[in-house]
């Protein structure tokens, strides 16, 4: 199962078109509630998270959701392509990898079957 985070309607339910006739998808528009799922929801394989949200950000989020949840996946998607911030995320093993948006089915399938069965 694939959690997805972004904070912009549109992305979760273009997220959820692409991909929920073949993986299990959950998705949240809010890292706290995302938060909660990951806490919460059993069978989650892979995290996916925006980069730029209001409140928290997605290196934030990674960073808290790590602290119950560090054997999971993290993959970060930003509009605004690379920074510091997400090379410095990178380089520490923060995350394991970087998709600049729009969303590209081909490259997220190619990562989502290196986790899901």
């Amino acid at each position: 199962m694939i959690l997805y985070l972004d904070d912009e309607p549109v992305n979760l339910t273009l997220f959820e078109l692409m991909f929920k006739s073949k993986y299990g998808v959950l998705l949240s528009d809010s890292p706290e509630k995302a938060l909660n799922l990951l806490k919460e929801a059993d069978g989650i394989q892979i995290v996916i998270t925006d980069m730029k949200m209001p409140g928290m950000n997605g290196i934030e989020f990674v960073k808290k959701a790590k602290e119950f949840k560090s054997e999971l996946p993290y993959y970060l998607l930003s509009g605004y392509g690379m920074n510091n911030e997400i090379a410095e995320a990178l380089d520490c093993k923060l995350i394991n990898g970087y998709l600049q948006k729009p969303l590209q089915r081909e490259a997220l399938e190619n990562i989502f079957n290196q986790y899901i069965d």
